[in-house]
């Protein structure tokens, strides 16, 4: 039995660190569907943790993606591109009102959460995949996403929740047994 109903894509150098970048909204998403189902402090804090993600990665992506691609793409995955972040930047602002709410309710909770995982499945699966049809102008792109990937501080030496990045786990060390 395979690990993932969908095997990981090797992406073109170009896309790469946009798709990294999804990787944390998926983790995003999946936390907002899970917490729907929760109780109200479980929803205050997935959108809390959302919006500092939205605003650390999440929305600079959307701009890196619109700046890069949209020339790129045929008029149908344009419209369809820029109407997913339209609609997630709503789905962000009604959040930051959401989230002074006492709860900000199981069904917006999940319809962020889903949101979120489809716009980028959708990327994912037809948008980069399409993009990949054409490597000589993914090509010209390597620069800026270059930029991109060292402006995204992945797994570097930070405060926590400080970056889109995993923090590892702290390793004991040994003047700290007793």
């Amino acid at each position: 039995m395979p690990l993932f109903e969908h095997a990981p894509l090797k992406r073109h150098p170009s896309l790469q660190p946009l798709s990294r970048d999804h990787y944390q909204g998926l983790v995003q998403a999946q936390h907002l569907m899970k917490a729907a189902n929760g109780n109200a402090q479980d929803r205050r804090k997935a959108v809390a943790d959302f919006l500092d993600v939205w605003s650390r990665l999440i929305e600079p992506h959307f701009d890196d993606e619109e700046g890069l691609l949209v020339g790129l793409v045929h008029d149908a995955h344009r419209r369809r591109l820029l109407e997913g972040h339209r609609r997630l930047r709503e789905l962000a602002a009604e959040g930051r009102e959401h989230r002074r709410q006492v709860d900000p309710g199981a069904a917006w909770v999940r319809d962020l959460g889903e949101t979120l995982n489809a716009h980028i499945r959708w990327e994912e699966r037809e948008l980069f995949t399409t993009l990949e049809l054409d490597p000589a102008r993914l090509g010209g792109l390597l620069p800026k996403a270059t930029q991109i990937e060292a402006s995204r501080r992945r797994g570097r030496s930070e405060p926590p929740g400080s970056s889109g990045g995993i923090q590892p786990p702290t390793a004991k060390r040994d003047e700290d047994t007793p």
